[in-house]
């Protein structure tokens, strides 16, 4: 048997427009029984899917993720504020105002007035409540200071006085020695306070309340403390100075119409004058006073002496004593007042 030979099939030109020619027909083989054999061909490679299944799969891709997206967006709401449109603001025009705009202005700053006088009257009225306040605490306070003197020292009179301190011990509460010492402690606060007025303002008031607490029986707990405040202020002003050293009066100032320009042209009674003239400044006072040294008018020594017990200053009061006594030839304790007044009705009736 002899197999029939197959002629080998031509190869196309690249690129070329016309139509690919039909396949070759397959090899025929001869079989054993004389019949031929067709050969199957393979399939040639990249056309196992055509052009409509790429289609169908990217339709699907689009199906999915339009899909995706609406579930995010549902899942995610949307704001619903409008976007913010830039405004153009036209410039303002100048309004004059109206007589109801003007009548308003007016009112309002009135309101306001009103409004600033009613805080200034509660504030004063609140000062007036604390300082009452103050009062009362230091009456109470002095009351059960009494109280314990009483209760603890006995009573110190007749039946009458007896009688009162049973009244008092019955409309007070009893004092324990814890209160008995924070009253005492508050006591003692308070004469120290009046010290240092005394010497930091050159306050007669706050030295006077040290004096009337030395000779108060309800203070007698207190009575050393009272002293040892006294003598702290008597030490200060024995040897401090609160006037500048190099002060003079202004003369011109002080007598524009007397037409004087130094101290010495300044008459006694021009000085006795200064000297009781509260309204002027305490330095003037206090320059009149050392000034007045040279004085030899009678009147001189009354009214120093009046200066020492009445003026409002201290210093005022200090320089008054010592021209006193420069002019009487004898020294005596610095404010000792009584002493000095004592002294000086005795040698007026001698």
């Amino acid at each position: 048997m002899s197999d029939t030979p197959v002629p080998p099939a031509k190869r196309q030109p690249l690129l070329s427009g016309r139509d690919a020619p039909a396949e070759p027909p397959a090899r025929a083989e001869t079989l054993v029984t004389g019949a031929p054999r067709i050969q199957a061909r393979e399939p040639s490679p990249g056309r196992g899917v055509g052009w409509p299944g790429l289609l169908v799969f990217s339709l699907l891709q689009c199906a999915l993720l339009v899909g995706a997206g609406w579930y995010v967006l549902q899942q995610r709401p949307i704001a619903d504020t409008p976007a913010s449109v830039p405004t153009v603001t036209a410039p303002a025009v100048p309004v004059a105002p109206s007589a109801a705009t003007t009548t308003l202005q007016a009112e309002l700053a009135e309101a306001k007035n009103q409004l600033q006088s009613l805080q200034t009257r509660l504030e004063a009225r609140t000062g007036e409540e604390e300082r009452l306040q103050g009062r009362l605490q230091e009456m109470a306070d002095r009351m059960a200071l009494l109280l314990q003197q009483n209760t603890l020292g006995g009573p110190r009179g007749g039946e009458a006085e007896v009688g009162r301190a049973a009244e008092v011990a019955a409309m007070l509460p009893s004092v324990s020695p814890a209160t008995n010492e924070l009253i005492l402690m508050k006591e003692r606060n308070r004469l120290s306070d009046y010290a240092d007025r005394a010497i930091a303002t050159g306050s007669r008031e706050a030295l006077e309340s040290l004096v009337k607490a030395m000779i108060d029986p309800e203070m007698k707990p207190l009575i050393h403390a009272a002293q040892a405040e006294f003598k702290r202020v008597q030490a200060y002003y024995d040897m401090g100075i609160g006037i500048d050293p190099g002060y003079t009066l202004p003369v011109q100032e002080l007598f524009k119409d007397a037409g004087l320009t130094r101290e010495a042209d300044l008459t006694p009674a021009q000085l006795h004058g200064l000297l009781a003239d509260l309204k002027q400044p305490w330095e003037a006072r206090l320059r009149a006073a050392f000034l007045l040294r040279s004085s030899n008018e009678p009147e001189t020594t009354q009214r120093l002496l009046q200066a020492l017990r009445e003026d409002p200053v201290l210093d005022v009061a200090k320089q008054a004593q010592i021209t006193f006594e420069n002019r009487v030839g004898r020294k005596f304790r610095l404010f000792d007042i009584p002493a000095i007044e004592a002294w000086w009705q005795a040698q007026g009736k001698r």
